[in-house]
């Protein structure tokens, strides 16, 4: 996989930055509303970079931070709304590059997070949805959009049903991924400007080969997991891995959670450590 340069990414990193402002804006759409809808989220976005937050490296998800997410996810739905406190909390925000989604800018402000869908078009990035989500005190979410944004053909393909669940998986993606990065041991690796990491890993029933090339202009962390590495092999009752929340005491003798997860057991057999192929 390469990463490659991105105008917004640039353009959010360094305020001192106007040469891509060339290369962000809105798609050329019929519907005028929707294109004032985006034009000022867009304008939102600015005023945000204009506080100079702290947005962090860009961040990679690889296929085997994705199965942690996966498996974690319903551990944070009973704590969605704490969750929501935390990260408003701790001004947390960022830049995810996601395979399959584009690229997620996100922040957390005024007790909401706020979300910016961007896709790249001939080395251009282009606005394609913005939104923002409140959490409610019974781990509900309210979402905030244009009502006929998913309905506009110009920027969406699929039907009806699938462009409306885009606005929670969205959310559902960026409070699990952020719940994991806090609460799950996981490992980040840097890729430098010009460089290639190669992932080579077994993780459950996926095996990953893959190159990263980071072509961006900047540092890019990957967002990697290797947990699991333990094998079961017996004819007994067998009990599936599972995820579950450890009090801990930090250095400073206060309590604190940590999501942990269990591997894989039989019952009265016995485990061994899985192998990585070469």
């Amino acid at each position: 996989m390469i990463i490659r340069k991105q105008p917004i990414i640039s353009w959010l990193l360094d305020n001192n930055n106007t040469a891509d402002e060339e290369n962000l804006g809105i798609p050329m759409l019929d519907n005028r509303e929707h294109f004032e809808y985006l034009y000022n989220g867009m304008q939102h976005l600015a005023g945000a970079r204009d506080t100079s937050p702290d947005w962090g490296l860009p961040e990679l998800v690889m296929p085997s931070f994705e199965k942690v997410m996966e498996k974690s996810a319903k551990s944070f739905f009973s704590i969605d709304h704490q969750l929501f406190q935390e990260f408003y909390a701790d001004n947390v925000c960022g830049i995810l590059l996601s395979r399959d989604c584009g690229t997620i800018v996100y922040g957390f402000g005024e007790n909401k997070l706020y979300v910016w869908l961007f896709r790249q078009n001939d080395g251009k990035s282009q606005l394609l949805l913005y939104f923002y989500v409140e959490s409610t005190e019974d781990n509900k979410r309210r979402i905030y959009t244009w009502p006929t944004l998913i309905d506009d053909e110009q920027l969406f393909s699929g039907n009806h049903e699938e462009r409306k669940e885009i606005y929670e998986k969205l959310a559902n993606k960026l409070i699990v991924y952020l719940a994991v990065k806090k609460y799950v041991k996981v490992e980040t690796i840097v890729v430098p400007v010009g460089k290639v990491v190669k992932f080579d890993d077994t993780i459950l029933d996926y095996k990953t080969k893959e190159k990263v090339r980071n072509e961006s202009g900047q540092e890019v962390i990957v967002m990697d997991s290797r947990w699991f590495r333990k094998i079961v092999n017996d004819n007994d009752i067998f009990v599936r891995g599972f995820f579950r929340f450890q009090n801990k005491k930090n250095e400073k003798g206060e309590w604190y959670k940590e999501l942990i997860f269990v591997d894989s057991y039989i019952r009265h057999g016995y485990h061994r450590d899985a192998k990585i192929e070469e």
